[in-house]
């Protein structure tokens, strides 16, 4: 009589504890480690390596983020845009499922959902794809990213709940109007320069990131050019009127510093006494899907079966910082008339943290159910056993194991979500020079907060075009 249930319940915590294993925290260790060395080319040989052990099934989307990033790093503009592609494609087929998906994560772990990504990684992706193409010197694809931002930008101020403050991308908008600019879509650059100017509001608010200074000077250059009633349009937003004019014969130099690698997640656990966490549970089974609900209804029929007073332990994700002393950068070319900057523009880690925290409350309320479904089901599962057992010495002895490995399997499967595009930069600065056209070479210095040195790099060779404009990335995780 009480076989069936055992080896059901059985088989349920396997099931529930292969998910919970399933984890890409050994890879990160590693990616970040030959990140820190510079060596980019063994950092893509691993994230290979694990395409079918780490990054299959639920966690292939993370397998496109991290090689996209990482052949991104290493020059491989092309293979990363086809890994963005990918990463485009997955993203988009899970987007929906992301907004609304609760039920299978309710019964285990959210290890059990795929990975669809946060919100301000898939804004990254069209960027990142977009600097790809100009590095390849193909502009109009990389207008091509430009627009998809801005429609997954106006897709996601729909979908999202008044609670989630990243629903606008200041720094991708500042990279869209750089980008129609020199495609001569002076409009769209004026539009971009705009709500560039809106959005750092927001940022300056939420994530400490003020409205860089170079930001009006450029936007009244292509106002300039469309003529007075756009000129007349920013000084109603609070311009100056001075515009950064690049002279004949000049182009301009945007160097972008990917700095530092941006916070990874870890969990925090506490335990909660079971009549509490279950009134959460009846909380959001009014607002479940027909998945959770029938999930709910099956720990419900439990409830009569339990006694006594338990508490249940709930696993919530948190993101850590990760340490890196450079501070600042200083570049050098000898031919710059005019340098602004740097910059920062963008900081993921406080997008990423700031994020996390709006969402809070629901991945508590989720979390706290999963835990009493959990609870709820195993404690009940193992009273019908014992009822069922009648006495019976080894149908007890099997029970008493059935309760070890419940628990067991119970606080083991309880855990966070914890994947994350790890190869990410914390911070994006900015800095621009005005050089005379023709071939360049650049050195930087990255400098700690104290100004001391940390590293150098050099690039050489640049080649700026008349009314032009080239985009130079350099990356530092130290």
């Amino acid at each position: 009589m009480i076989r069936r249930p055992l080896v059901t319940l059985l088989a349920c915590l396997l099931v529930v504890t292969a998910f919970g294993c399933a984890s890409t925290g050994r890879v990160q260790q590693q990616l970040e480690a030959q990140m820190r060395l510079g060596d980019y080319a063994t950092a893509v040989q691993t994230v290979e390596t694990e395409r079918e052990r780490a990054y299959r099934g639920k966690n292939r989307l993370l397998y496109y983020l991290e090689r996209g990033m990482l052949l991104h790093l290493s020059g491989r503009y092309a293979e990363s845009n086809a890994a963005f592609e990918n990463a485009k494609q997955v993203g988009s087929e899970l987007y929906a499922a992301s907004i609304t998906g609760t039920g299978l994560s309710l019964m285990t772990n959210d290890y059990a959902l795929d990975y669809a990504g946060e919100n301000f990684e898939r804004t990254l992706i069209h960027l990142f794809s977009a600097l790809n193409y100009e590095q390849l010197g193909e502009v109009d694809s990389a207008l091509v990213e430009i627009r998809q931002v801005g429609d997954y930008l106006r897709k996601l101020q729909v979908d999202s709940t008044n609670d989630n403050t990243y629903q606008e991308d200041a720094f991708a908008r500042y990279l869209g109007a750089l980008f129609y600019e020199l495609g001569g879509e002076y409009d769209a650059a004026l539009v971009d320069y705009k709500k560039a100017l809106d959005a750092y509001d927001t940022y300056a608010e939420h994530f400490a990131v003020s409205r860089p200074p170079s930001l009006f000077a450029n936007a009244e250059r292509v106002a300039g050019r469309l003529g007075r009633w756009a000129r007349d349009d920013l000084r109603d937003r609070g311009s100056s009127g001075v515009a950064r004019e690049i002279p004949d014969g000049h182009g301009e130099l945007v160097i972008l510093h990917y700095n530092g690698l941006a916070p990874i997640k870890d969990q925090e656990m506490i335990v909660l006494p079971f009549n509490e966490a279950w009134a959460i549970v009846l909380a959001l089974q009014l607002i479940g899907d027909d998945q959770a609900q029938q999930q709910i209804a099956r720990a419900t029929t439990y409830i009569s079966m339990l006694s006594g007073v338990d508490v249940v332990p709930v696993a919530f994700p948190k993101y850590v910082s990760r340490p890196y002393s450079i501070a600042a950068m200083e570049p050098r070319l000898a031919a710059a008339t005019q340098i602004t900057g740097p910059e920062l523009v963008e900081d993921i880690g406080a997008i990423a943290e700031k994020d996390l925290a709006d969402r809070r409350a629901r991945i508590y309320a989720k979390a706290v159910a999963r835990a009493a479904i959990k609870y709820a089901i195993q404690k009940g599962a193992e009273e019908a056993a014992r009822q069922a057992s009648n006495g019976d010495q080894n149908q007890a002895l099997l029970v008493a194991g059935t309760q070890l490995l419940g628990t067991i399997g119970r606080f083991a499967t309880e855990q966070a979500d914890k994947r994350v595009w790890s190869t990410l930069p914390d911070e994006i600065w900015m800095t621009s020079m005005i050089v005379p056209a023709g071939r360049h070479d650049l050195e930087v210095d990255f400098l700690t907060a104290q100004a001391g040195l940390v590293e150098s790099q050099s690039v050489s060779g640049i080649e700026v075009p008349a009314g032009g404009r080239r985009f130079v990335i350099l990356r530092t995780v130290k």
